[in-house]
């Protein structure tokens, strides 16, 4: 008798001794059986071992169909292998421990990948700090400090401060609702919860001198986006805390034949800031106007 035929036989003993239809049972095989065959036999395996009555096996069977569990790689978690464990498991815990981060600090890269599959690094890159309620990014070319922009709340809106160092120039403006999806606690909290949908484990890999752990998701998984669009991160091994995200193959507008890899890395939680680093300040002498009105009068000259 097959794995599954075995399973459907508990499914049936188990909705005859529960008065249940059979259409509940036609569902979670349904369910069960878009799950690969060497999951079902690892599960087959579990349930032989413990000795479970066949009722009891279907019905843990069905706990886990139902709750929607991901079958994930089996292991021991007690070997410090977290991340073999149930997702919705240690999953909390890095929800939980971002919960107690009063800021983060981050860098941000950009990888061009032409079409041969070479790449390159641009030189134009962002550091972003993040509070509870505000948020700074300093947009640097090479190592020369090009501009900083603030976004900080006021009252249901958000005020956006931008001084540009290269134009001598500064403008202000204030926009509907938060900073939330330029928040990095943020984006990790996102990934955290899609890593159960998560296609597979990278593995163990050295970042930043630290033991990593990664996943790769779809980014179609979440909104509408293409196939080939990939989201990979890496947790600490330790800490559980993000070390890198990485987005890979978004297109370039302009050049069609190459695509973008997006990196944050160099992660800093509750970094020691100065007092002063989400308040904007404009230094003498810079002009009120935006970037692009300062291009069209240069056209115009």
């Amino acid at each position: 008798m097959t794995a599954k035929k075995d399973i459907e036989n508990r499914l049936e003993e188990l909705g005859q001794a529960i008065g249940s239809d059979k259409s509940l049972v036609d569902n979670v095989m349904s369910d069960i059986n878009a799950r690969t065959s060497a999951e079902f036999n690892r599960v087959k395996r579990r349930l032989t071992m413990i000795r479970f009555t066949k009722l009891a096996a279907a019905a843990v069977i069905i706990i886990i169909v139902l709750s929607g569990v991901t079958f994930w790689p089996s292991g021991s978690s007690g070997k410090g292998k977290w991340w073999l464990g149930p997702p919705a498991a240690w999953g909390q815990e890095i929800l939980e421990a971002l919960d107690t981060i009063k800021g983060v600090s981050c860098r941000e890269q950009t990888i061009l990948v032409m079409a041969d599959g070479s790449k390159h690094i641009s030189s134009t890159w962002n550091m972003f700090y993040v509070s509870h309620n505000s948020y700074r990014r300093d947009i640097y070319d090479g190592d020369v400090l090009r501009e900083i922009q603030w976004y900080v709340p006021d009252g249901n809106d958000t005020i956006h401060h931008s001084v540009r160092f290269d134009l001598e120039s500064y403008f202000i403006h204030r926009g509907k609702g938060s900073f939330g999806n330029r928040d990095p606690v943020e984006r990790i909290r996102f990934y955290v919860k899609l890593v159960g949908k998560a296609d597979k484990v990278l593995g163990e890999k050295v970042i930043e001198d630290l033991n990593c752990i990664g996943f790769e998701i779809s980014a179609s998984k979440y909104g509408d986006n293409p196939e080939e669009w990939v989201d990979r991160i890496w947790f600490d091994v330790e800490t559980k805390l993000t070390v890198c995200i990485e987005k890979h193959g978004r297109p370039v507008t302009d050049h069609p034949e190459m695509t973008l890899t997006t990196i944050q890395d160099q992660f800093d939680y509750n970094p020691e800031l100065p007092a002063d680093t989400f308040i904007p300040e404009i230094p003498e002498g810079f002009i009120n106007a935006h970037p692009d009105e300062i291009r069209a009068a240069s056209e115009k000259e």
